[in-house]
C-alpha cells in the first residue's frame, strides 16, 4: 500500500477476474477517488459498473446520492455507463456486511474502493470495511491508497 500503487487482492477459490459486474464502493476521499481512476482500465471492460456509497447519517441520503451521481457523471465522461444507488440504513448490520449483501445482489466480481481512509490504528482496533474487504471478501477487490 505504501508504493502509491493500486493493490489487487484475489480472493482464494477465484480462477478469473470477472468484469461482468463491478461494484466502486464511493467515499469522497482521495483514496476514493485514485482508485476509480487506477480501475479505469478494468472498467473500460465492464459491462455493469454500480457505484454506492453508505451515508454516514440518516440526514445524508440525498448528499450522498449527489457524490455518487457526480462519480457516474464523471466515468460517463470516460464514455462508461455507470449506475448510483443509495443504500437503505440498516442498523443492525456493519458497513462490510451492507456492501457484502450489495456486492451478492448486483453479482458483482470486483471490488473497486480505496484503501484506509481511517487512520490504520483505528482500523486495527474497531475494524473497518478495507480490513474486510482484504481479509473477507469471496470477490477480487482493486484497492488503491
Amino acid at each position: 500500500m505504501q508504493a502509491c500503487r493500486p493493490l489487487l487482492m484475489v480472493a482464494d477459490g477465484v480462477n478469473w477476474l470477472d468484469l461482468r459486474s463491478v461494484l466502486i464502493i464511493w467515499k469522497d476521499t482521495p483514496e476514493a477517488r485514485r482508485a476509480v481512476v487506477d480501475a479505469l482500465p478494468r472498467l473500460r471492460k465492464a459491462k455493469d459498473i454500480t457505484i454506492v456509497e453508505l451515508p454516514e447519517d440518516a440526514d445524508d441520503g440525498s448528499a450522498a446520492m449527489a457524490r455518487v451521481t457526480d462519480v457516474a457523471a464523471w466515468l460517463a465522461r470516460h464514455r462508461l455507463a455507470a449506475t448510483a444507488r443509495i443504500p437503505e440504513a440498516a442498523r443492525n448490520q456493519t458497513a462490510a456486511a451492507q456492501l457484502e449483501k450489495i456486492a451478492d445482489n448486483i453479482g458483482a466480481g470486483l471490488i473497486v474502493a480505496g484503501a484506509y481512509g481511517h487512520s490504520r490504528f483505528r482500523e486495527l482496533i474497531l475494524g473497518g470495511a478495507t480490513q474486510h474487504l482484504v481479509t473477507q471478501s469471496a470477490r477480487c477487490v482493486l484497492l488503491s491508497h
